[in-house]
């Protein structure tokens, strides 16, 4: 049964029973009591708070979209469908062609959900796009970041782009050694606190009572959150999972080198706590800077700005509008001075 079906059901039964109700108490009750008055009372209670309960559920399916860190709940679905639009390739950009791209400079933004703009609404507000058009007409900056990708998925994904690059900016976030932790049998299990098998349907099918429920959960004490960053520092810090992490981040080098490629990384730290993850993004940041790569370090850029100021929402911790700019300046700059150096020799 589709939604709208489901809830015009819902509401036109709700009503029926409702109002029905207190009309056959009218007829029962011929003079007024004070039974009759509490007996109505009571049911224009329930009708009000059912009235109210329908509202809440058009306001959240129809007018409430936000990204979140449990990415499942009905209002980041939501969000999903309005702004997430991909091509045909799957990515959340344009569909490129031949005549696009003939006779430019071709850029090509690889990364996860921060370089696809994970929360942010307009695509135009994404580094990406800001980048093009700091450029102007003679570039094309294209984007295939896709959220979840592992580092191994990009370098695979890069292969099988149609359109060979000039320049690919590869973006880069701390949890990007996941999959080698993983090799290694190092998991961190995020939470996914499911509600009771019996308010399951509930919960899953109303907008209003998704958005309850998750708020709830956040209630108590998110012990998740403090314990994720120090596990990913102790991923680092591990020799055999950084060196399995290391020959990733040297394909990618060593890739673009081979092509004749020219590589920037863009390196963020956890925008939560920029100063705990430069342990990690320091780290990160000398291996490429050690071979000649120019990197960004998002965290110069972002550390002495509130973290409540650098995300999204305060429920999803990815790069907002002001940070997507800030990236998209110091691009600019970096790939001005990558194009001249090339010319002078």
């Amino acid at each position: 049964m589709g939604y709208w079906l489901a809830y015009t059901l819902i509401l036109v039964v709700g009503l029926t029973l409702g109002i029905g109700a207190l009309i056959e108490i009218r007829r029962y009750w011929k003079s007024s009591s004070f039974l009759r008055q509490l007996v109505e009372n009571i049911l224009l209670t329930l009708l009000a708070i059912f009235l109210t309960f329908m509202g809440a559920e058009f306001f959240f399916k129809e007018f409430f979209a936000q990204t979140d860190s449990f990415d499942f709940t009905l209002a980041s679905q939501n969000w999903f469908e309005r702004y997430w639009i991909t091509n045909s390739m799957g990515y959340r950009d344009i569909e490129w062609s031949q005549a696009d791209v003939q006779g430019k400079r071709k850029i090509l933004v690889v990364g996860d959900s921060f370089a696809a703009g994970f929360g942010i609404e307009n695509v135009e507000d994404r580094f990406s796009n800001v980048l093009g058009h700091k450029l102007g007409s003679d570039y094309v900056v294209m984007n295939m970041a896709s959220p979840g990708v592992s580092t191994q998925q990009e370098i695979e994904r890069i292969g099988g782009f149609p359109y060979k690059p000039d320049i690919v900016i590869w973006q880069y976030y701390i949890n990007d050694i996941r999959q080698a932790a993983e090799r290694k049998n190092a998991i961190f299990d995020l939470p996914k606190k499911d509600p009771w098998p019996i308010f399951q349907p509930l919960v899953n099918n109303s907008y209003a009572l998704n958005f309850i429920y998750w708020r709830a959960v956040r209630l108590g004490p998110q012990t998740w959150e403090g314990a994720y960053l120090p596990w990913l520092k102790g991923t680092f810090n591990d020799p055999d999972i950084w060196w399995l992490h290391q020959q990733e981040l040297l394909t990618i080098a060593e890739g673009a080198a081979s092509e004749k490629v020219k590589l920037i990384v863009v390196v963020f730290p956890a925008l939560s706590n920029v100063k705990e993850s430069k342990e990690i993004t320091l780290k990160v940041l000398a291996l490429f800077e050690e071979r000649g790569v120019p990197v960004l370090d998002v965290a110069k850029l972002v550390e002495d700005v509130p973290p409540e100021q650098l995300v999204v929402n305060s429920l999803d911790a990815h790069p907002n509008e002001w940070v997507h700019q800030q990236v998209a300046g110091k691009l600019y700059e970096l790939v001005v001075h990558l194009e001249q150096r090339t010319e002078t020799h």
